[in-house]
């Protein structure tokens, strides 16, 4: 079969620009893909004052004593064997490659957990010495700590019938860093009522954030966790935050320390599915990937969000929130995620008021026909700044009885419900702005408006391609004209690395200039993904996994809209 690659490098200016600098403005960390995902971290041992070993090949809880050369077996053992400790007098517990299973384990303040040693020479490499906590299908496998690090394990098999399957923080704040987690599951309640919609199941698959919980998570692969009915597969937060006295969140000598505002920042959450027992669709187990409800308000940036899903008639296959959480949403590929009803990318609801910004927003849909990229309904709140909102199937950006702020955004080839679709049968609501937008080539139009009961919203110097029609040639000079960059290809083997989570590209081409790819949207058949990095022949993605080995080898790198 011949391989086709074909690249368009047309550079087009814009004529006559009349209207706001609009779409991503991605600084050092945003939309960086350098920054995601696991990596191995040197660690600083000056900054504790002991350090204990861990083997479970070449341990012993028996006849070790923890040194380097007489390690322990396992975890818990060590960690019962440490005390103490406080601010001034730190531990750290070397992990070596090995697969734990002996117990959840409960993280201690002011001991760091550190995964992927070499039992021999105590050299770290998290992926060649891969690090295993396991809950073997019978139950949770970290409960978090403040004050402590969990860094470089696969955390996995966690089963839970409360919140949590990962690991759970429950008023504490951990920093969770390099990890894989993975295939971990929340049960729904027991006697759960299948007759009655709007329930609260269990929360949190992957992880689970409740009340004044405000945990760092960086860096990790959050894959494929569930819940049965419950919100947030990925990562759940849940609860009023009302930590005092707390240090703001901040970054010293690269180590994050945690304080006010959760973060979740730089991983990689693919795949995760809530409501996968919820058949009879209950509308209980919103956010695929995130959920924030009940006043959470985590800092959700630089994060690869794809192929998450909500089932059960449930909403958000990206991003949900609801009851006055308020989590700043920026910097995110936000890419293919699907639900049962509306909001395939982001929901918010209930006076749920996130700040979404610089993120781009793809390919998102809905199984039942609802808004693709992003919906606002039920009195929810949503400031929409400056993103790329684009081939969403179901329409861009859809408010319903709620209130938006939509500006600087480029909203551009969604399907059905168009470029922004408003209807408000609310007296009271404030008047919604909608300003400075390129709103155009969407599949409804730019701007629909069925039903408004309240003030008319401010929709003010957006350039939409209604306009040829309104104004004919004279606005000719308001079309914005982006680069060809897009590329049409098609690729001799595609191959997933069940070890990296990176599924690798192989190019007949070697034309294509190494790492000008890197951060671009592909898409292969139905499946959505990130470029990580690109040289010679070999593309490697982020978010494609093995169902996108068995499709057709086809691929295209979207435009990058500039």
């Amino acid at each position: 079969m011949k391989k086709i690659i074909t690249l368009y490098l047309f550079i087009i200016t814009y004529p006559n620009l009349t209207w706001a600098q609009v779409g991503p403005i991605a600084g050092d960390s945003l939309l960086n893909v350098e920054h995601t995902g696991p990596r191995t971290e040197e660690i600083d041992k000056a900054n504790y004052n002991h350090i204990t070993y861990v083997s479970e090949i070449a341990g012993s809880d028996e006849t070790g004593d923890g040194s380097e050369g007489n390690p322990w077996k396992t975890i818990i053992y060590a960690l019962l064997n440490i005390k103490e400790e406080s601010e001034t007098n730190r531990s750290a517990i070397f992990v070596s490659a090995g697969e734990y299973n002996h117990g959840t384990i409960y993280m201690q303040e002011w001991v760091d957990l550190f995964g992927g040693f070499d039992a021999e020479n105590w050299e770290r490499n998290i992926v060649k010495n891969k690090t295993i906590l396991s809950g073997n299908g019978l139950r949770r496998v970290v409960m978090g700590q403040s004050n402590s690090r969990i860094d470089g394990f696969v955390i996995s098999k966690g089963l839970s019938r409360t919140h949590g399957a990962g690991i759970l923080c429950d008023d504490t704040s951990p920093i969770i860093t390099n990890n894989v987690i993975t295939d971990n599951t929340v049960l729904e309640p027991e006697n759960f009522n299948r007759t009655r919609i709007h329930q609260e199941g269990f929360h949190g698959g992957g992880i689970a954030c409740l009340f004044n919980a405000a945990p760092v998570i960086r860096n990790n692969m959050i894959y494929h966790n569930r819940t049965s009915v419950g919100t947030g597969a990925g990562i759940a937060f849940y609860g009023w935050l009302r930590i005092k006295n707390a240090p703001e969140t901040r970054i010293e000598n690269n180590y994050m320390k945690g304080g006010l505002q959760p973060v979740v920042e730089n991983n990689v959450i693919i795949k995760n599915i809530s409501g996968v027992n919820d058949y009879s669709r209950t509308r209980s187990s919103s956010g695929g990937g995130i959920s924030c409800a009940h006043e959470a308000r985590p800092l959700i940036r630089n994060n690869v969000i794809v192929g998450n899903e909500a089932r059960g008639r449930s909403d958000a296959g990206g991003i949900y929130c609801e009851y006055y959480s308020y989590p700043l949403i920026e910097g995110n590929w936000i890419l293919g995620n699907i639900c049962d009803d509306d909001g395939g990318g982001i929901y918010t609801m209930k006076l749920g008021n996130p700040i979404i910004s610089n993120n781009i927003i793809a390919g998102n849909w809905t199984h039942g026909g609802g808004a693709g990229g992003i919906r606002i309904s039920k009195e929810g709140r949503a400031t929409i700044l400056q993103n790329l909102i684009v081939y969403n199937p179901g329409g861009g950006v859809h408010s319903v009885d709620s209130y938006v702020h939509l500006e600087n955004n480029l909203i551009l080839y969604n399907s059905a419900a168009g470029g922004f679709g408003y209807s408000n049968n609310f007296s009271y609501m404030g008047s919604s702005i909608v300003k400075n937008n390129i709103v155009r080539d969407n599949e409804e139009g730019a701007i629909n408006i069925t039903t408004n009961n309240g003030p008319d919203p401010r929709i003010e110097n957006n350039n939409l391609d209604d306009d040829w029609e309104t104004k004919g040639e004279q606005n000719y000079n308001r079309i914005p004209l982006f680069r060809k960059n897009s590329i049409i290809g098609e690729a001799k083997e595609i191959e997933f690395n069940q070890n990296t989570f990176v599924t690798s590209l192989f190019l007949e081409d070697k034309s294509i200039i190494n790492n000008s790819l890197n951060g671009r949207i592909i898409r292969v058949g139905d499946d959505w993904g990130v470029i990580k990095h690109h040289k010679n022949d070999v593309i490697q993605v982020w978010g494609l996994t093995e169902s996108s080995t068995k499709v057709s080898a086809k691929f295209e790198v979207l435009p990058s809209f500039k």
